[in-house]
């Protein structure tokens, strides 16, 4: 969407890449409320739910923001608002996406790989339950 703005390319592309993010950003929250609800723990039931609730919700949370953002940008996008010289708001919109983008792989990498069990799991056996 960012590079068909930038080519002045007002009429397919930006609208393609805009409603297809706002559908990926509604699929991940959607996936993150059924993970909720099917979770065999709660935020009450130790340290990691406690972690694990907080820094996923945040991030939920930011999705939510920038997938209501991203369908402002394609409001303003329909009206006319923005050119390829003029579309600061888009831009900063694509900006938060990224932030949001890097802090999902950092937060997967430590709430679902190393507090989740995978790597724990690795390094108890390979240690032969020695893990400290």
């Amino acid at each position: 969407a960012n590079k068909s703005m930038r080519l002045k390319d007002y009429d397919v592309g930006p609208f393609i890449g805009l409603v297809v993010t706002i559908v990926c950003g509604t699929v991940f929250f959607l996936v993150q409320l059924r993970e909720y609800y099917w979770n065999s723990y709660t935020i009450a039931d130790s340290v990691y739910g406690s972690v694990f609730y907080l820094l996923t919700g945040f991030h939920g949370m930011h999705v939510v923001v920038g997938t209501i953002w991203l369908m402002v940008s394609l409001v303003r996008l329909w009206r006319g608002e923005f050119s390829s010289q003029r579309h600061f708001g888009f831009e900063a919109c694509i900006w938060d996406w990224h932030f949001v983008d890097v802090v999902w792989v950092a937060l997967w990498c430590l709430v679902y790989v190393w507090f989740g069990g995978w790597l724990y799991m690795w390094w108890f056996k390979m240690w032969d339950g020695d893990v400290y």
